[in-house]
């Protein structure tokens, strides 16, 4: 919310004409940027999570998170944050959560809200848009590290790695000996 502060202005009302500050309080517009898609029957899907993808159903005022590729435990773990976060911020009904009948998905149920002018649904992708921007840098982090160590995996730096024919042969390496190692059935005395 805006708060306009004007001194030393003059009143424009009869009713202002007490002080020197005059106090107006203008609404403010807030605007979010999600990518998300319309279906054809008017539920919105959001898009932007790493690893989940989100569907707000209108209609029967409906939540429903879906794995973008297959269901983990660390994915069972966002969907679990996702609506424990809607919770917390009162946009859910606690006792809604449930499997969805698509497998990995999870689901709840919005209330109408009580007072005049609010959109449930807007409420519903703000809070959306919140838990988003606090998940995706913990994600592309945790992204960028593991392709970090599949590449060194894959192509170590010069001082990580050996060429054929730099490590000199011996004729016995190691500590077990080949007359330490049991064989599977000398072990019961066939043998």
């Amino acid at each position: 919310m805006l708060i306009k502060i004007n001194v030393g202005a003059e009143p424009s009302s009869p009713e202002e004409s007490g002080g020197d500050i005059r106090i107006n309080i203008v609404p403010e517009t807030l605007t979010i940027s999600l990518q998300a898609r319309k279906t054809l029957d008017g539920k919105i899907m959001i898009l932007d999570h790493l690893l989940i993808d989100i569907v707000l159903d209108t209609k029967e005022k409906k939540i429903v998170s879906f794995p973008k590729d297959s269901l983990s435990e660390e994915i069972y773990a966002i969907q679990d944050a996702y609506f424990k976060h809607l919770q917390d911020e009162g946009i859910i009904i606690p006792e809604s959560v449930m499997a969805g009948n698509v497998y990995g998905s999870l689901e709840a149920y919005y209330p109408e809200p009580s007072e005049e002018g609010i959109s449930a649904a807007q409420v519903v992708l703000l809070s959306t848009k919140k838990f988003i921007d606090q998940q995706n840098p913990q994600l592309e982090a945790q992204e960028f590290i593991e392709n970090e160590i599949e590449d060194h995996l894959i192509e170590p730096m010069p001082e990580d790695s050996t060429e054929l024919g730099e490590v000199p042969q011996e004729p016995r390496k190691g500590s077990v000996t080949t007359q330490q190692i049991r064989r599977y059935l000398s072990g019961y005395g066939y043998y």
